[in-house]
């Protein structure tokens, strides 16, 4: 029972510094990360363009950045926040283009003691604010949404 109580003080959290490359959900992409510590570092990412076929033919794609800051470290997961903007273009009959800045939140479970080194698992969300611009038209989503790009976040990260 005491080393129930002790363990998370004493335990060896698992080092991620470095770089990283993964993929996260929201909004399906590929994410490069850039340590500046044990608790931030910068993310990048690239959407995977979505390719829409049909009565509707278009595309989607987009880019990102954000600054992920960990926190409240155990020895098997931990918790981060990332504030973040989201630029996008969209192309399916009206044509506009997207800003979007908002914050995600999740739980980061490290794979190490499953054999996995170096690797992370993200589960959480994001919300944020949108605008979408137009020649037409322009747009503001002011409340916290969870529309695309933000939403339910599932991700993995590698470290080397």
């Amino acid at each position: 029972l005491l080393w129930v109580i002790i363990s998370p003080v004493i335990a060896q959290v698992p080092e991620r510094s470095g770089i990283a490359l993964g993929y996260m959900t929201t909004p399906n992409s590929i994410v490069y990360r850039n340590s500046w510590s044990e608790n931030n570092a910068i993310d990048l990412w690239i959407d995977i363009p979505n390719i829409l076929l049909g009565d509707m033919d278009g595309f989607e794609m987009g880019a990102g950045t954000g600054f992920a800051m960990f926190f409240n470290k155990q020895r098997h997961f931990c918790f981060m926040i990332r504030p973040q903007i989201s630029l996008r273009y969209i192309a399916n009959g009206s044509s506009y283009s997207e800003l979007g800045i908002g914050i995600a939140g999740s739980a980061v479970a490290y794979m190490d003691s499953l054999g996995v080194p170096n690797t992370d698992i993200y589960a959480g969300i994001s919300l944020g604010s949108i605008a979408r611009f137009n020649e037409d038209f322009n747009s503001f989503t002011l409340i916290l949404t969870q529309e695309r790009p933000f939403g339910i976040l599932i991700g993995v990260m590698k470290y080397f």
